[in-house]
Parts: structure tokens; sequence; C-alpha cells
């Protein structure tokens, strides 16, 4: 159901979700692979188990996904239930956070770096908009033109400059600067090149050489799997972080907050 904002158009909301084709899904009769609130169990013969030190960051990052349920549900309840124009983009990132840190851990699980690495970045990318969002000085118009079909790339932010893909990671810099580099070091893993050519060949002694399909568990050390993983977890904290903002500022007259309880 979506709730009226006070102060807006009575029926703007309204006309823009069923303009939009944004219709309920019917019951689904099959039962979910897994609750989503389950932890994922680390399995005999994936990267945890045969990397000790990645238990630990694993157990961060799963604690992360389920973390998002009870953050998603905090954002729809606040404010009386009712649903603003910023909910609409603030739950489908929170909904991508978790598909990607869901499959995350999976590809990390299976040693598959040639999918860990581009969910990585498309986490980037979302903490990216996110940071957009909340300084955006009219986010209803934001939601309004993303419902529309407009791409953020087809935008322009408040000094006339299109928010490409480079120019997003330039405003977030002073809060996101780190993640900025990561997201170029993953660039060797989203675009074919020589990362994806040594993870297939490696010399041995003399002439030899080695070649397989899939990648070998024994190709990657540990301290990059730890690398993705951590990285992982910041951008999801802060990607989290930005959606509790919102949740403790929503409906609320400029300058007001609420604290937010668990």
């Amino acid at each position: 159901m979506i709730s009226r904002r006070v102060g807006a158009e009575p029926t703007a909301l309204e006309s823009h979700w069923k303009t939009t084709s944004m219709t309920a899904p019917p019951d689904d009769p099959h039962p979910p692979l897994r609750s989503p609130r389950a932890t994922k169990p680390i399995l005999v013969g994936s990267s945890a188990d045969r990397f000790e030190g990645l238990v630990e960051p694993r157990t961060r990052l799963d604690n992360l996904r389920m973390l998002h349920l009870d953050v998603g549900r905090k954002v729809v309840e606040v404010a009386d239930g009712h649903v603003f124009m910023p909910d609409l983009i603030v739950m489908a990132m929170l909904q991508r956070s978790y598909g990607v840190v869901d499959a995350l851990i999976d590809a990390v699980d299976s040693y598959n770096m040639h999918a860990a690495a581009p969910l990585l970045r498309l986490q980037l990318d979302t903490l990216f908009r996110a940071s957009y969002l909340a300084a955006c000085p009219d986010a209803d118009d934001l939601a309004r033109r993303l419902l529309a079909g407009e791409e953020f790339q087809g935008m322009t932010d408040s000094a006339g400059k299109k928010l490409t893909d480079a120019r997003l990671q330039r405003l977030a810099r002073a809060n996101h600067e780190w993640a900025i580099a990561v997201y170029r070091q993953t660039s060797g893993w989203v675009h074919f090149s020589v990362s994806h050519m040594r993870a297939t060949t490696q010399v041995g002694a003399e002439n030899d050489f080695f070649m397989g399909i899939p990648l070998r568990p024994t190709v990657l050390p540990e301290s990059l799997w730890l690398e993705v993983y951590g990285a992982a977890s910041q951008a999801t904290e802060e990607i989290v972080d930005y959606a509790l903002e919102w949740a403790s500022r929503k409906g609320l007259p400029p300058g007001e907050t609420r604290e937010i309880n668990w």
C-alpha cells in the first residue's frame, strides 16, 4: 500500500507507481531456496574451509547480509509507515546490496574471482549512488526521473555536470576515498585483461606451464580474498548507514531527526 505524503499532491506517488508497471507479483507457492535470515554455512572445500583466516570476515559479511532485512524494515516502518519517493530508491539499493553480498559470498566460497570482483564493483557502484542521494537537493525529483526510466549518466548535478560514473566517484571522494581506489583495482577483473590470463596460466619449472578451467583454488592467495571481504564489508556498512540516515529523518521537518531503535 502507498501512503500519501503529508504536504504532497495526494495522488503523485500512486500515479508514478501505476505508470511504471510496478505491480505486485502473485503469491509464490514455492518455498525459498533458503531463508534470507539463515546463516550461510561454510561448506567443506570452500575458501573459508581452506583458509581459516577467512572465517571471521566471511561471518561479518554474512551478518551484514542478514542486517539488510532489519534495516529495510526500519526504513518502511518509520513515519507511521508512510512511503516517500526516496524510499523507492533506498529500498532498491538495499535489495541490490543484499543480492550482491549474497552472491559475493558464494563466489568467494568457490574461489570465483571472475564473479567476486565484478560483484564488489557493483557494491561500490551502489555506494557512490547512495552518497549522491544523501546529498541530492531534490531526492523526490531524482526518484521520479529514475522511475521514468532515466539513468544517472543522463542527468546533471547542481553544477551542471553529467552524473557519469567518474563524476559520482568524484562527488563521493570526500567520504569514500578508499572506495575509489578499490573500484579502479577491480577493473582488471571486470574488463578482460592480463589478470584473467595470469589466473588461467602459470609458469612452472623450466619450460613447463599450467592452464586450467576453472580457476584453481591454489592460484590466488588468501590475502586477496581477505581484501575482497574487507572492501565488501566496508562498502556494505556504509550503504546501510545511508539507509539508516534516511530513516532517521524521513517525514520530519528539515534539520530534525529521530533515534532509530533496534
